[in-house]
């Protein structure tokens, strides 16, 4: 009897200690709170924006969007208008034109780059992504989640070799730094650090400063500690100005 009883009580004391130890959140599970903090996840939005010399817009609905951009060159208006179901196309003055199939994937992958940023972390749900939670670090007196990323060769586009880490924070659920290894035109290493953030709308947007490490390619680990010690230098600024939201 005092076997059993033994055994009961140190069946509940399992359990009492199972319910007060917090769950481990999952890499998913960090990146859904994070796209609902950020409002992304709104099903209808229409979003135009300034980057550097070009005017760009964003459409999402529901399993449909659409990514355009517009300049003038030589007094020439040039729109690129790319969606989920069809693929780059060029106007002049309100004219298509004909794109040789390289040309067409670098327009493509121009366009692409500056709206996978933009929307940030909403194309960390996307099916070609392959996340992991790694671990924790502290940046600036501050706690992170850090997700790698990699990406499927099928749906992954063809930087899909790229690899990306994301310092999540804690407390706010915000991206405050990311950084990847990229292989076009030569490649190399770059880490960012989130500025300006604001909200517009309920939708949170945020500019970067870029940096580079001294070595051209660097483990992405290592870069919170390299920035902190002031061993990445500084080469650019990531600002979306002018932006407007419509619902």
């Amino acid at each position: 009897m005092i076997s059993f009883l033994k055994f009961v009580f140190s069946f509940l004391l399992f359990l009492l200690v199972s319910c007060q130890q917090p769950k481990e959140k999952t890499a998913d599970e960090i990146i859904q709170k994070a796209i609902q903090h950020s409002g992304f996840d709104t099903a209808h939005f229409t979003v135009d924006f300034d980057f550097r010399s070009y005017h760009y817009e964003l459409i999402r609905k529901p399993s449909f969007y659409s990514f355009s951009r517009l300049t003038s060159q030589k007094g020439v208006e040039v729109r690129d208008i790319m969606t989920s179901k069809e693929p780059l196309k060029r106007y002049l003055n309100g004219l298509s034109t004909q794109l040789s199939d390289s040309i067409q994937d670098v327009y493509s992958n121009s366009l692409n780059s500056v709206m996978y940023f933009f929307q940030l972390p909403k194309p960390l749900e996307d099916e070609a992504v392959i996340t992991k939670l790694v671990r924790s670090v502290e940046i600036a007196d501050n706690f992170y989640w850090t997700i790698k990323v990699i990406f499927k060769e099928e749906g992954g586009g063809k930087d899909f070799q790229d690899e990306y880490r994301y310092w999540i924070n804690q407390a706010t659920y915000e991206i405050d730094f990311l950084a990847y290894n990229y292989l076009t035109d030569g490649g190399g290493t770059r880490f960012r650090r989130a500025i300006n953030k604001r909200k517009i709308e309920g939708i949170f947007f945020q500019d970067y400063e870029n940096y580079k490490p001294i070595q051209k390619f660097e483990s992405l680990d290592n870069l919170p500690q390299l920035f902190q010690q002031g061993n990445l230098e500084q080469i650019s600024l990531i600002e979306n100005k002018n932006i407007r939201v419509k619902r």
